[in-house]
C-alpha cells in the first residue's frame, strides 16, 4: 500500500499542518496523520487565518514518495477528489460539487477547504496535506459563503471523516500511481461546478471572468473570457459568480 497511513487525535494544537512539517523535518515517516479536536492557529490559503472549533474537522497529513516532483502537481486533484468521496458518504443528497483546485462547496458555499505544502531537501522531500471542514459551524469570511454540515442536516464526527478521507486518499493515490493523471482529472471533472460556470478568476490585483472550460492536461483552470479567448490558470482565487 502506497499510504500506510497512522491517525494520531490530539485534543489541541496550534496547526496540524504545522505539527506534521515540523514531524516531516524530524524524519517522521510516510502517512503520519494527525487530527486535532480543537485547533487554535489555523492557516488556509495564502495566509488566511481558518477559524477550526472544536466539532470541526482539523486534519493534516504527511506523505513521502519516490515521484514527489510530479505527485505535487496532482495532489490538490487526488486531495479534492478524496476528500469530495468521504463527504459525499456522509452527505449523499447534498449535490457536493468541486470549485478548482479543491474546495468542496455545496450550492456555492464553502464546506471544505485543502491547504497543501512541500518541503525538505532532495531525497528527503514531503508533502504535508491540511483538511478543514466545517461540520459544526461555518466561519464568517469575507466575500465568501460558507455552510456547516450540520446546516445541511448531517452530524459528522471528525474522526470518522478523517479515516474516511485518509482511506479514500490512499485509494487514489494508488489508482495515480498505476494510471496516470487522466483517471484522476476525468473524476475531479465529474464532481466539479458545471462546463459553462460564470466564474472570476484573480490575477494580480484583478479579476478575470468568463466561463469554466474544463481542465488541461496538466490540471490548469481552462477559462473561456467574453472575447471567446481561452486562458489557462494555474494558481488563483477562484469566486463562483453564478
Amino acid at each position: 500500500m502506497s499510504f500506510p497511513w497512522s491517525l494520531t487525535c490530539y485534543d489541541s494544537l496550534g496547526s496540524t499542518s504545522d505539527f506534521c512539517k515540523n514531524q516531516a523535518e524530524a524524519g517522521a515517516v510516510n502517512g503520519l496523520a494527525v487530527l486535532a479536536r480543537r485547533q487554535t492557529a489555523g492557516r488556509g490559503t495564502r495566509g488566511r487565518a481558518w477559524t477550526a472549533p472544536e466539532g470541526n474537522l482539523s486534519l493534516s497529513f504527511l506523505l513521502r514518495h519516490d515521484a514527489v516532483d510530479a505527485l505535487i502537481q496532482v495532489m490538490p486533484f487526488l486531495v479534492a477528489v478524496a476528500v469530495h468521496e468521504a463527504l459525499g458518504s456522509f452527505l449523499p443528497r447534498a449535490g457536493l460539487r468541486l470549485k478548482w483546485p479543491n474546495d468542496v462547496i455545496c450550492e456555492g458555499a464553502k464546506l471544505c477547504g485543502v491547504l497543501i505544502e512541500r518541503g525538505g531537501a532532495s531525497g528527503s522531500a514531503w508533502i504535508v496535506t491540511g483538511v478543514g471542514a466545517n461540520l459544526v459551524t461555518a466561519p464568517e469570511i469575507e466575500g465568501r459563503r460558507t455552510v456547516s454540515a450540520a446546516a445541511l442536516g448531517a452530524e459528522i464526527a471528525p474522526e470518522a471523516l478523517a479515516v474516511a478521507i485518509l482511506d479514500q486518499f490512499g485509494l487514489w493515490l494508488g489508482r495515480w500511481e498505476r494510471e496516470g493523471f487522466e483517471p484522476v482529472r476525468k473524476a475531479w471533472l465529474d464532481r466539479a461546478h458545471e462546463p459553462g460556470a460564470r466564474l472570476a478568476v484573480q490575477r494580480g490585483g484583478d479579476y478575470i471572468e468568463g466561463f469554466f472550460a474544463g481542465l488541461d492536461a496538466n490540471g490548469r483552470l481552462l477559462l473561456q473570457t467574453d472575447r471567446g479567448e481561452i486562458q489557462t490558470f494555474a494558481a488563483g482565487d477562484i469566486l463562483l459568480l453564478g
